[in-house]
């Protein structure tokens, strides 16, 4: 199947999924907004997804994590928080997936990249807690999801993933202290950050 095939492809899934995932979203933080927005979102960068990687045998998991993000994403944009009901099941998940993907193209080090990946995202995300309040313990738990997926590629996507999602962060937050729209103590929605850094990485490498 050709690239633009699978884009497509994982495109049009992605819509049925994005619908569950306003549904998931909505679950844990209602709030009205624009009709189908989560659909199109979520469609987007599957389709994206389906023209990086392909039929790759981790194809499910890196679409797993996008479904999952733009769920927290959207969770964390409207209550400054990231559920555990949902950050901690998506360990297993996509350790299950990513087990699977191993065993499809023979790789047994996707598995350790994912673990060093989550554990070295994790650790560095809690050293930054230790240093300002103004980071959730629900970004600590999130991060590893990140490091995670960008362990399985690789140490330059990781640090490409991770870093892009640090930026990105401090740009927002340099904004909201130069409008006057927060302060230093202020909590801030990390978690789209760091996914959109993990989908920068995963396009980009």
């Amino acid at each position: 199947m050709s690239t633009i095939g699978v884009a497509l492809g994982t495109a049009t899934v992605g819509l049925p999924i994005g619908r569950a995932t306003r549904v998931i979203a909505n679950h844990f933080a209602p709030r009205k907004g624009m009709p189908y927005l989560t659909e199109v979102i979520t469609a987007a960068v599957f389709g994206l997804l389906g023209w990086r990687i392909g039929l790759a045998p981790l194809l499910p998991a890196y679409l797993y994590m996008a479904a999952a993000g733009v769920a927290l994403s959207m969770i964390d944009l409207r209550t400054r928080r990231l559920p555990d009901a949902l950050t901690l099941p998506s360990y297993v998940i996509l350790l299950a997936l990513v087990a699977v993907g191993g065993i499809v193209s023979r790789d047994g080090e996707l598995a350790v990249g994912l673990a060093l990946g989550a554990m070295g995202a994790f650790s560095l995300y809690w050293c930054f807690r230790r240093m300002n309040t103004a980071l959730g313990p629900g970004d600590v738990k999130a991060s590893g999801l990140v490091g995670g997926v960008l362990g399985t590629i690789g140490v330059h996507a990781w640090v490409v993933g991770i870093g892009a999602g640090l930026i990105l962060a401090a740009l927002y937050a340099v904004t909201m202290l130069i409008s006057r729209m927060g302060s230093a103590s202020t909590l801030i929605p990390y978690g789209p950050f760091m996914f959109a850094g993990c989908l920068v990485a995963v396009l980009a490498t």
